[in-house]
């Protein structure tokens, strides 16, 4: 069948002949001689190929040739607009019976796209709105359908699925800020979990380890100045470093990098586990206070702030009281799993 192979005969046909009206006539013989090799594609483009070229008399009178042949799928889009192009009047029964085939062969969405459709289809307004209505609900569906399934990822905590959606969704729905705003969550609390996960096996694992050497310490120190200096040199990906700084044992430039940013509630979090990582034990302590104060109104507030409080106090060496703090969460919060590692890890000490 014809497909791709039509473009580069075309292209073919123009090097030799130069003539475009000495193509699309060898071409419409090829299609009239051998119809069965067609495919709806390949009329699709000979009829690009006639409009575009500007005969629209020829590409009129090829489909009204062969409109009522069994196999031609009728090309409606461009033979309106060849319609529209290349007849300045055309009468009321020829326009009743283009619009009853359109009807009849579901070809409402590509004739009513049709440049200069409107002209004498007194319908084609009214498809119009009808398609951008039907346009505008599928979408609202789909994208409704794909929230649905990002909620499920998310619930089943499959972040790299979750992540695969909303690229998905972004290039689907560029601009839009409910998917804007997703991604940025998804982030932060891609970032946070990790944290929740690692961060107290890793502080205390970080107690037993031996000093670093002089030349560990300048590399160090050295991915440390990188990493604040991109923060500084790209604002709007600083967060992003801040979190790569701390994955790669770096907390001191994570801080540094945060310090410099007006943070969000949810990135608040996150500064507050580095400081506790930074072993800033007092101003955790502090911040906490005020943190709870401007989210007293949030149910989850009490033990978000309970779980780091209990830290800092381990941290200052009080641990009695970090205990203490630890066993009143899980006494409402059972299942809290990191709580109760953390508990466990503690106890054990």
């Amino acid at each position: 069948m014809l497909t791709l192979s039509l473009e580069l005969e075309i292209k073919t046909l123009l090097e030799e002949f130069r003539d475009p009206e000495v193509v699309a006539e060898k071409l419409i013989k090829l299609f009239e001689d051998h119809p069965e090799d067609w495919s709806a594609e390949s009329l699709q483009q000979l009829s690009r190929f006639l409009l575009s070229c500007g005969l629209y008399q020829v590409l009129i009178s090829f489909c009204m040739k062969h409109i009522t042949a069994k196999n031609f799928m009728m090309p409606w889009a461009y033979f309106v607009e060849a319609l529209a192009r290349g007849i300045p009047d055309l009468e009321e029964d020829i326009v009743k019976f283009i619009v009853m085939g359109i009807e009849e062969e579901n070809a409402i969405e590509q004739a009513c796209l049709a440049q200069g459709s409107e002209r004498f289809i007194k319908k084609s307004t009214q498809w119009k709105n009808e398609l951008k209505r039907k346009r505008r609900k599928a979408s609202t569906q789909l994208k409704q359908r794909m929230f649905d399934e990002l909620l499920t990822l998310r619930t089943q905590q499959l972040y790299e699925q979750e992540k695969t959606m909303l690229s998905k969704m972004q290039r689907m729905f560029p601009g839009d800020q409910d998917i804007v705003e997703e991604i940025r969550q998804h982030k932060e609390r891609y970032a946070l979990d990790i944290l929740s996960r690692r961060a107290p096996l890793s502080r205390s694992h970080s107690i037993q380890e031996a000093p670093p050497s002089p030349e560990a310490r300048a590399m160090a120190e050295a991915l440390k100045h990188t990493l604040v200096k991109a923060g500084e040199l790209y604002p709007d990906m600083a967060f992003d470093f801040a979190v790569a700084a701390y994955m790669m044992d770096e907390p001191q430039a994570s801080l540094a990098i945060l310090e410099r940013l007006n943070l969000s509630v949810s990135e608040t979090w996150f500064y507050l586990e580095v400081k506790l990582r930074c072993r800033h034990f007092l101003e955790v302590l502090n911040e906490l206070n005020h943190l709870e104060v401007k989210l007293a109104h949030e149910p989850e507030t009490f033990f978000a702030t309970a779980y780091l409080r209990a830290q800092a106090y381990w941290g200052l060496a009080q641990k009695h009281v970090a205990i203490e703090i630890l066993e009143s969460i899980l006494v409402s919060r059972p299942n809290y799993r990191a709580g109760s590692a953390l508990l466990d890890m503690w106890r054990s000490q």
